[in-house]
């Protein structure tokens, strides 16, 4: 597959398989998106701008990932190993 290369399928259910082609294959799930593609910039080594055609969840996606990716960041950021004489504040910790 070259960049921009798609391919997909869809079960009986409505359940979406997308294989995207970007730098390298990107495979996607979804029960919401249909078959539709749109145009992403992406930007080459030079620093030439090019559009690219990507399947409607792919826009979505980098639409609505900051949230759950900076969380995980901030949470992997955090220091989990910090000492405490209650046990229950490691956890308390760990899991926020």
């Amino acid at each position: 597959m070259k960049p921009g290369d798609l391919d997909y399928q869809i079960s009986d259910q409505g359940i979406s398989f997308f294989k995207w082609k970007d730098n390298r294959s990107v495979d996607f799930l979804s029960n919401y998106h249909g078959s539709d593609t749109c145009k992403v910039q992406r930007r080459l080594k030079d620093g030439t701008k090019i559009d690219v055609t990507a399947p409607i969840v792919v826009k979505d996606y980098n639409g609505h990932m900051g949230g759950i990716d900076k969380a995980d960041m901030l949470r992997d950021i955090y220091d989990r190993d910090r000492k405490s004489k209650k046990w229950w504040h490691r956890l308390f910790f760990l899991l926020c």
